[in-house]
């Protein structure tokens, strides 16, 4: 910690901006615009020249407030039904959120299933209210598990929409990848696709 008075004051504040920037969606700020807002605060005489030090320390600060990698489950929803494909968000067990998305069929033994799932998140307050995720843990794929795709660090809830969708769109068309952009990585039973899709042409071939 370092020994400017009313410090521990300044970090709070960034921490609370930071709160407000999750709330109305806003990017994140730029080193410039971070060090920027410090300085216009007054709460500590800052440099008019970063400190990369104290930038560190800000920067965690706002990101204590911000929560950069989680989003919103519910704003997912909202954007995936605008796209034209039914989705909810349901618990999968203690206070696991997951989404299903997508057309939905009823297999043999009566369960139901949806072209898609994603997750896990979690409900931020009680009675299954408020339910968030975490871009480090948050995969997508069919409702079979056979593969699953993840999701990049900040990425925005229509973002994530964006992905379930296409994932919907291989599945409904029978694929078992993804072929557009953007390329993330895709796994097959924990097996990358592009070495599966590679031994493939080799099963039944005749040999001399």
């Amino acid at each position: 910690m370092n020994a400017f008075p009313n410090w521990l004051d300044l970090l709070e504040l960034v921490r609370a901006a930071g709160e407000i920037n999750a709330r109305n969606g806003t990017p994140l700020p730029t080193d410039d615009e971070l060090w920027a807002a410090a300085r216009r605060s007054q709460r500590v005489l800052l440099p008019e020249q970063i400190d990369y030090d104290l930038l560190a320390e800000l920067r965690d600060a706002f990101n204590d407030g911000q929560q950069p990698t989680r989003f919103d489950m519910q704003a997912v929803v909202v954007e995936i039904v605008r796209h034209g494909h039914p989705a909810h968000i349901d618990h999968s067990g203690g206070n696991t959120a997951t989404i299903y998305a997508g057309s939905q069929h009823t297999e043999q033994n009566g369960d139901a299933r949806w072209a898609v799932t994603a997750g896990p998140g979690w409900f931020a307050r009680p009675d299954h209210r408020e339910p968030v995720a975490d871009t480090s843990e948050f995969h997508i794929g069919p409702d079979d598990d056979t593969w699953t795709i993840a999701v990049s660090d900040h990425t925005s809830p229509a973002e994530v929409a964006a992905l379930i969708v296409a994932v919907i769109e291989q599945v409904t068309e029978g694929r078992a990848r993804l072929t557009e952009s953007p390329p993330l990585p895709v796994q097959i039973h924990g097996h990358d696709q592009s070495d599966a899709a590679e031994e493939e042409p080799t099963r039944g071939q005749d040999h001399d």
